[in-house]
């Protein structure tokens, strides 16, 4: 017996020697170098829950707690081919053995080095990484297997590689992580030194600790993730700093969590450094929200946002956002302020002075697209409330190839939902510095939009615009590559457009076309429940050119039968702008255009007290215009153009030619120029044909030395004194013709400024006329000279000349030799007219011819107010006589210079 016992143990022995052995062996050996691959890969990808590969040698420190090391592990990618999820040069873990003999497998105190991870997504979407279980079955259905089944399964098998990384200690080495998503372009590329993964507090809580650089910025991350208490994550990205601080909902409540997560960006140069996008973007910026993730969403609530820009500008945006991976759902104020604080840019004076100051809004979304409430857009000359803006859908938000921020498949609209008014489609590929941008869209302007407040009828009859219009700066700079406009559904009245311009900041490569006909000014009235004015057919054509920063432009306006055209040139000479245009017209009938001004001053009364015939008692303020861009009523744009500053800056060269008028007796043509010349304006000469009669008229101004006065000069004649003195009232027959001249300075600022501030002299004077009265030698020889005189038997007298000259100053006129000669007398007058003060002193001396020194019959006054002047004869005459002593006349007498001033 005891023989056999001895067989059995030696037997046992060597078995056991032999089991040991070949355990030894399996474990240690290359000859079973594949089959220990084998069992490793297969216990790992249980564990991970995905396929998982030993490439390389597998070996093992046997003990009761074995300590296991692999190299060459290779996680593949199950939707990507050829594509590995994770590499890892060498992976070392402890293996609870008894645990393994048990059927679990326990692996702990993982040690990675060389870990390289791949998380991809091509452009279809299609990820190198495989959704999880929740992801899976939402995509899928519910799944066959219940929790019982998986529970019966142990382990963590299916949870993926983060959830069993997520219960294990463990310690990395030399990581990289790779992010790249091709659709939306960005990548991160993660190169850690170190990442640990430290189970604390017998394993209910992780740390998490790494550092190195993403995207070559530095990095680092320090986590505590307790099970079912609160969790905080500090993270550094370059110069922006990260912190979520967070507690789990409980699973009766939802699960998920709810945290607080603030970011600080020092530098917002350094945040585009690690999205790798390329622009210039100097600031800082804050946010805080509060984050709230449950059954798979992500909400965000308290969201706050405040960015500073270097140049003192900031954007500020508040709101909340229900979901966070479709962006559903959500509500942002947002206001920009596009100059520093309390400096705001000048009032814009000119339009190449107006800025875009400000911006406010509300934008929510609304069926899958965004709206803008309240938009708001404010400049340093007016703001302007825009109130229906949007749908705005943005088809996706990526970084180019090139490095660029881009917004693509943008659409847009503007206008009541049913009915926009504006419809725009398109891309921002460099939305950073606003450019690559691409907008294709379409206008249907209804005529309700500004004339609703006329009634629907009066809408109606005026139809539309419609218009479809591109926008792009392929050729370096913002260009309207085309707009085309035309009038629809009306016959009131018809328009097209065309236009493109190259550059819309500086106008540069301008082109416009446009033709307005209105076929019946009466109709087109009528149509506004105005008050018809038959002004015939009314047109208007421009065709406008600018290029290089000049403007080549011809006009045409029409109405009725008179027509104007005009030209306008712009150009440069001696480094100052220059302007050359003329304004032509072969024929102009005053009685179109005083229709035409008649039927504009119709259109005044919509705005005015407007509306229907039925409504003239509304309120006013009852009335809106409702333009499409411009301000409303109220809220109108500064005056752009500030003449005195325009001439000083601009020289121009006009010429207006009116060679035919019609429709006032007497009227027949108008011409002149416009010069202005390094700040020194001049209008005219001013050349106007009227009554047989003419003027030439100039106009000059130094708008340098002293711009507030206008210094006016002139002639005139050929002036019949028969129809003056008839349109005085007075009717007396008379011939004769009077010429003139005028030179005063007066102030410009209004009319009534330059009457009462002239300074300077005017002169009348008339020769070889006749006056069918004989009371002029009356005055000047007396009674019974007067009876036998020839021209008491002829019925009238000639009038030899007339010479008045006057000084004027301001508020008066002064003169002291204003002549009336005829054959036989010489009338000399003195005086003063003030009219400011409204005074009048006249002193007038009939003689005859040739005595000074005569009495004068009957010389007479005119005194007292001007508006109420009291004549005054003298009786019994008067006589005068020269200080000097002269009492003989020249030999050479001179006509109508007062004969007492030539005696000698």
């Amino acid at each position: 017996m005891m023989r056999w016992v001895l067989r059995i143990a030696l037997g046992l022995g060597v078995v056991s020697i032999v089991l040991v052995a070949l355990a030894w062996s399996i474990l240690a050996t290359p000859l079973f170098s594949d089959f220990r691959r084998s069992i490793v890969s297969d216990a790992l990808s249980k564990q991970i829950g995905q396929p998982l590969l030993v490439t390389g040698d597998v070996s093992a420190r046997v003990s009761r707690v074995s300590r296991v090391k692999a190299s060459g592990v290779l996680i593949p990618s199950e939707d990507m081919e050829g594509v590995n999820l994770a590499e890892l040069s060498s992976f070392e873990f402890d293996l609870n053995l008894l645990g393994l003999l048990d059927g679990k497998v326990d692996l702990n105190n993982l040690f990675i080095d060389g870990l390289k991870v791949s998380l991809l997504k091509d452009a279809n979407g299609k990820s190198s990484w495989t959704e999880n279980e929740e992801e899976r079955s939402k995509a899928s259905g519910p799944s066959e297997t219940t929790e019982v089944d998986q529970a019966e399964e142990g382990g963590d098998q299916g949870n993926g590689l983060l959830d069993f990384l997520r219960t294990r200690t463990a310690t990395f080495t030399n990581i990289q992580l790779l992010m790249d998503d091709e659709t939306s372009g960005f990548e991160f590329d993660f190169e850690l030194k170190n990442l640990s993964l430290e189970q604390l507090q017998d394993g209910t809580e992780l740390k998490v600790i790494s550092n190195g650089t993403v995207n070559g910025e530095p990095f680092s991350i320090d986590g505590n993730y307790p099970e079912g208490a609160d969790f905080t994550t500090r993270a550094t990205f370059s110069s922006i700093e990260l912190s979520f601080d967070g507690e789990p909902t409980t699973t009766s409540e939802g699960g998920g969590f709810t945290g607080q997560l603030e970011i600080d960006v020092a530098g917002l140069g350094d945040l585009l450094d690690v999205l790798k996008l390329k622009g210039t973007l100097d600031g800082t910026a804050v946010m805080s929200a509060m984050l709230t993730n449950q059954a798979g969403t992500t909400s965000v609530s308290n969201l706050s946002t405040e960015v500073e820009l270097g140049k003192g500008q900031s954007i500020t945006a508040i709101g909340d956002i229900e979901n966070l991976a479709d962006m559903k759902n959500f509500n942002i104020e947002l206001i920009a302020r596009l100059f520093p604080e309390n400096k705001p840019p000048q009032k814009a004076n000119k339009l190449k002075e107006l800025k875009l100051t400000g911006i406010s809004t509300q934008i929510f979304s609304k069926n899958g697209s965004l709206e803008f409430d309240e938009l708001l857009m404010k400049t340093n000359a007016f703001q302007q409330g825009l109130d229906e803006v949007g749908p705005v859908s943005i088809g996706s938000i990526r970084r180019t190839d090139e490095g660029y921020l881009a917004l693509e498949k943008i659409s847009l609209q503007a206008g009541p939902r049913d009915a926009p008014i504006l419809i725009a489609r398109g891309n921002v590929l460099n939305l950073l510095e606003f450019k690559q941008l691409e907008l294709v869209g379409e206008i249907s302007a209804p005529a309700s939009l500004v004339l609703s407040s006329l009634g629907e009828d009066v809408a109606d009859a005026f139809g539309g615009i419609e218009a479809e219009f591109s926008v792009d700066d392929a050729q370096g700079s913002l260009s309207l590559v085309g707009l085309t406009a035309k009038a629809v559904n009306t016959d009131v009245w018809a328009m097209d457009a065309n236009v493109r311009v190259g550059d819309v900041t500086t106008l540069n490569g301008m082109e416009v076309d446009l033709d307005l006909d209105i076929a019946d000014g009466a109709q087109f009235l009528s149509a506004l429940k105005l008050k018809p004015v038959d002004a015939g057919p009314l047109k208007l054509s421009a065709s406008i050119r600018g290029e290089d920063g000049f403007v080549n432009a011809e006009l045409g306006l029409g109405a009725g039968t008179s027509e104007l055209t005009g030209t306008l040139a712009t150009s440069e000479a001696n480094g100052r702008p220059k302007i050359d245009a003329k304004i032509i017209s072969e024929k102009l009938s005053l009685n179109d255009l005083k229709n035409a001004l008649a039927g504009v001053t119709e259109l005044g009364k919509i705005s005015d007290a407007g509306g229907p015939e039925d409504e003239q008692n509304a309120a006013a303020d009852e009335i809106e215009l409702q333009p499409l861009v411009l301000p409303k009523k109220g809220d109108s744009p500064a005056d752009f153009v500030d003449l005195e500053t325009f001439l000083i800056e601009t020289d121009i060269f006009a010429q207006i030619d009116f060679k035919e008028i019609t429709g006032v007796e007497g009227l027949n043509s108008v011409s002149s120029e416009l010069v202005s010349e390094n700040g020194k304006a001049r209008l005219g000469p001013l050349d106007v044909a009227f009554g047989g009669g003419s003027f030439n008229l100039q106009a000059d101004m130094d708008l340098v030395e002293s711009p507030n006065f206008v210094a006016l000069t002139g002639t005139t004649q050929g002036w019949d004194i028969r129809k003056l003195l008839k349109a005085a009232g007075l009717n007396i027959e008379a011939n004769g013709q009077l010429r003139g001249n005028v030179r005063v300075v007066g102030n410009r600022s209004s009319v009534e400024a330059f009457v009462n501030s002239m300074n300077g002299s005017a002169s009348i004077v008339m020769s070889q006329g006749q006056i069918a009265t004989s009371l002029l030698e009356l005055a000047g020889l007396g009674v019974f000279p007067w009876l036998f005189s020839k021209e008491i038997r002829q019925g009238y007298t000639d009038v030899a000349c007339v010479v008045a000259p006057v000084k004027i100053s301001p508020g008066k006129v002064v003169f002291d030799s204003v002549v009336a000669e005829t054959a036989s007398v010489q009338l000399v007058a003195r005086g003063t007219v003030d009219w400011k003060n409204d005074a009048i002193k006249i002193r007038a001396e009939p003689r005859p011819v040739g005595r000074p020194l005569a009495r004068a019959a009957w010389p007479f006054d005119v005194t007292g107010k001007l508006s109420a002047p009291k004549f005054k004869l003298q009786v019994g005459g008067s006589r005068s006589k020269r200080v000097d002593g002269a009492d003989k006349m020249p030999a050479n007498r001179k006509s109508c210079k007062p004969d007492i001033l030539q005696l000698k």
